[in-house]
């Protein structure tokens, strides 16, 4: 596998040979990268040399664009199988399609009567599922239905946010913890909201270092986000609200991030260690019951470990 370093930097898009006829081919200079020549529809067919390929690949170009998969939900959960086990947090439930407990819905569409409360809930930036003890190691979201216009979805690399601060900043951050809860102040307090039915481990959040390192690619990469961190460690909200709002900045600057333009049949992997991800207002969201607004997504998510 080729490193980040001795990549192409030509103008034209690096295109690299996985084996099996996969190709992967680069969709920004630093992150994000398409897979083409698989059909994952048949995953068990995939050869594991391949799988091994595409799981150090998503972890050095942090997220994986597969185009044209027209998946249903048991070819998508064998798929994600395949790089390890499910995250079980008992709390998405109530967001799954009938007899798919593991499958996470993402859709702003009435169905059965009600529209889901969390349909515009990824706003702001951030890591699945990073309040838990053990945070998502990745998510994997494919599309059925997307609007005609926008409904795009934005992730940053967390690698590049983590190498251009100086090193007077690199060696502030490096002991120091960030506390990620599920709920924080800065949750929309305009509407009456309740995600989730936590258990009282989870309404606790977590404590997870400011840099990790990634345990495949050995980078270290920042591990904060707007949604979820309200403070470092031992710091009280006020004291932590400068830091965090420069550190939140500099993470999204243009320069680190890849934004995708969905379209059904897309399936896009990517690795919550070294990525944010957020999912803008950029369509008509006074016309949501409007065909043409419609989103209709649907997530599984991998379990992740520690030690980082």
């Amino acid at each position: 596998m080729t490193s980040p370093a001795t990549r192409s930097t030509n103008v034209e898009p690096s295109v690299e040979a996985l084996g099996n006829g996969v190709e992967a081919v680069d969709l920004t200079w630093q992150t994000g990268t398409e897979i083409r020549g698989i059909d994952l529809r048949r995953p068990d067919s995939i050869a594991e040399s391949t799988i091994q390929a595409l799981a150090h690949l998503v972890s050095e170009r942090c997220l994986l664009l597969f185009r044209d998969q027209k998946l249903d939900h048991d070819q998508h959960l064998a798929f994600t199988r395949r790089f390890g086990p499910l995250a079980k947090t008992g709390m998405i439930d109530r967001y799954a399609p009938p007899g798919y407990p593991d499958i996470y819905r993402v859709t702003n569409m009435i169905i059965d009567g009600a529209r889901s409360e969390v349909w515009d809930a990824a706003r702001q930036w951030h890591s699945d599922q990073s309040f838990m003890q053990e945070p998502a190691m990745g998510s994997l979201l494919r599309c059925e239905i997307a609007p005609r216009l926008g409904g795009n979805t934005l992730w940053t690399n967390m690698y590049l946010a983590y190498e251009r601060l100086s090193d007077g900043l690199k060696q502030a951050l490096a002991p120091l913890g960030a506390r990620h809860v599920v709920l924080t102040s800065k949750t929309d307090s305009k509407r009456e909201r309740k995600p989730y039915d936590p258990g009282a481990e989870i309404l606790a959040g977590a404590v997870h270092p400011v840099v990790r390192t990634h345990p495949v690619t050995g980078r270290k990469a920042l591990y904060i986000s707007e949604m979820m961190v309200e403070s470092f460690e031992g710091w009280t909200v006020q004291e932590s609200a400068p830091l965090l709002n420069y550190l939140n900045t500099f993470a999204t600057l243009p320069a680190f991030t890849y934004r995708h333009a969905w379209k059904p049949g897309d399936l896009v992997f990517w690795d919550n260690r070294c990525t944010l991800h957020n999912a803008p207002e950029d369509y008509d969201i006074t016309q949501l019951d409007a065909p043409e607004n419609h989103r209709l997504m649907y997530r599984t998510t991998l379990a992740g470990t520690k030690p980082y």
